[in-house]
């Protein structure tokens, strides 16, 4: 639970924080134990709350209680563990001293937890917990803000947590955690667009983020795994995120973030249905989790193919978070490809209000969705653009008017209509015959093929028609790629 401020000063709140955070860090490192995340204990945080009703809302058998008075550079910190079914105390236990030791004292505490609840502790997990701590308590403290700010997930906040956070890599150059927590919030505004916002383009947060990382690496700590392994899976590399996600993990057991990525690296590596289970798993040490948590969970559903749970999941997360613009597009194009298209729109105006047709039609075209699935599973992203291609369109053009158009339109309008039919998937499975003809046309060949390899196995009728142009210079290696496809192979 959050340690309360009983200092007069109320700006001493950021330092009480950091004692609690230092604590949950600290004891989620211990493979023994079950941790819930930060987010989730701090929504307690000024409120009068039964200790039976925290157990109630976040399945807990212990809950660690305490609190800070500081003054000056003297401080004051009583902790207790209470046993939530039964409310009695397992241990409690006070420090009067120096803020200079107060990485001790939490190292301490953290001693006779262990002990308190008969957990072993290995030499590596000491390691692991002596190593995540900085010598600077202002860096520890600036960090503290920083992160804090970095968890409201908004331009704002998001722009005074990166102040903060360059703040304590200053007054501690080996700062690992804060380094890796400048990458998050980089690659944060990046994936919401908000570079303008924060007075630059998103190129220079791309790589500013990269930068960050390098540093973050040089002074290993999970956190600094768990960012590498989201920067593996913007850049598709999707073994080398599972092996950095999986050292996170090891490191930190209860770390749902790394949970988080583990789920990425099995999503775009073909394995969706393990990835729900580390979603899960993430969900559960972080019960009030953020957004970017559905957007994990239904996008493994999408690349499963279930659209309708997806749908689900995705409009349940924007319901619980309206601001939640990254489920925007995903949700639209699911909504898209599940025939409900001026639901689809709708989420696209909410993406992007007030834009005309044209700028709807384009924004496919300039969205860069910033994971990248492996070379195998690259179908999986292009399938979440063609949806939004298809939420996109007037809702007067559909797949019968398309396969009109490619029958007696011109040959601008049929062009048009054969790579349109493509975005519409297996929907549009009543237009194969029409683009088995269009395959006699050779302005029309590249395009019908692509369009009948995205109808997939409904397409089966024109896998005669496809084996025999698999052998052409041009057109070829198209033809086998949409054989594949259909074949499910």
């Amino acid at each position: 639970m959050p340690f309360t401020n009983i200092s007069s000063d109320a700006g001493q709140e950021h330092f009480a924080d950091g004692m609690t955070d230092d604590l949950i860090t600290d004891l989620s490192k211990l493979s023994g134990l079950f941790v819930i995340a930060r987010n989730s204990t701090f929504i307690y945080r000024g409120k009068p709350v039964k200790i039976s009703q925290v157990d109630e809302d976040l399945g807990v058998r212990y809950v660690l209680e305490g609190s800070v008075r500081r003054a000056g550079e003297q401080v004051r910190v009583n902790a207790q563990l209470i046993d939530a079914l039964t409310g009695g105390h397992v241990w409690a236990d006070r420090f009067d001293g120096k803020v200079a030791d107060i990485f001790a004292v939490q190292d301490v505490f953290v001693a006779k937890i262990v002990e308190a609840l008969k957990v072993n502790l290995t030499t590596t997990e000491k390691t692991e917990i002596a190593r995540a701590k900085p010598d600077n308590i202002a860096a520890k403290e600036a960090f503290e803000e920083g992160w804090s700010l970095y968890l409201r997930y908004n331009a704002k906040d998001t722009a005074a947590a990166i102040t903060s956070l360059k703040k304590a890599t200053e007054l501690d150059p080996e700062y690992g955690r804060a380094y890796a927590a400048l990458a998050l919030a980089f690659f944060r505004v990046v994936d919401s667009l908000w570079g303008k916002e924060l007075g630059r383009d998103e190129p220079y947060f791309w790589w500013g983020a990269h930068d960050y990382v390098e540093l973050a690496k040089k002074y290993p700590t999970s956190l600094s795994y768990t960012v590498e392994a989201l920067r593996n899976v913007y850049q598709g590399l999707a073994e080398d995120a599972r092996r950095n996600a999986g050292r996170a993990i090891a490191l930190d057991p209860n770390d749902p973030e790394a949970h988080i990525a583990t789920a990425w690296a099995l999503t775009i590596s073909g394995e969706p249905a393990e990835a729900l289970n580390f979603v899960a798993s993430a969900m559960r040490l972080n019960p009030t989790y953020p957004s970017h948590y559905v957007l994990a969970r239904g996008l493994a559903l999408f690349a499963m193919g279930d659209l309708k749970q997806s749908a689900e999941v995705f409009g349940d997360g924007v319901r619980r978070n309206p601001d939640a613009t990254a489920l925007f597009l995903p949700l639209s194009s699911v909504l898209a490809q599940l025939g409900r298209r001026e639901e689809a729109g709708q989420m696209l105006l909410k993406f992007r209000p007030g834009a005309d047709q044209k700028g709807l039609e384009n924004l496919p075209d300039t969205y860069i969705f910033s994971f990248q699935w492996d070379y195998e599973h690259a179908g999986v992203r292009e399938r979440l653009y063609d949806g939004l291609r298809i939420a996109a369109l007037p809702l007067a053009i559909t797949v019968t008017s398309l396969e009109a158009e490619l029958e007696t339109g011109n040959p601008f309008s049929q062009q048009y209509a054969a790579e349109r039919l493509g975005w519409f998937g297996p929907a549009a499975a009543q237009a194969v015959p029409a683009l088995v003809e269009a395959l006699k046309v050779e302005y029309l060949r590249r395009d019908a093929i692509e369009a009948l390899g995205k109808i997939g196995p409904p397409a089966r009728a024109a896998i005669p028609a496809l084996v025999a142009l698999q052998n052409e210079a041009l057109t070829g290696i198209h033809a086998k790629d949409a054989l594949s496809k259909i074949r499910g192979n």
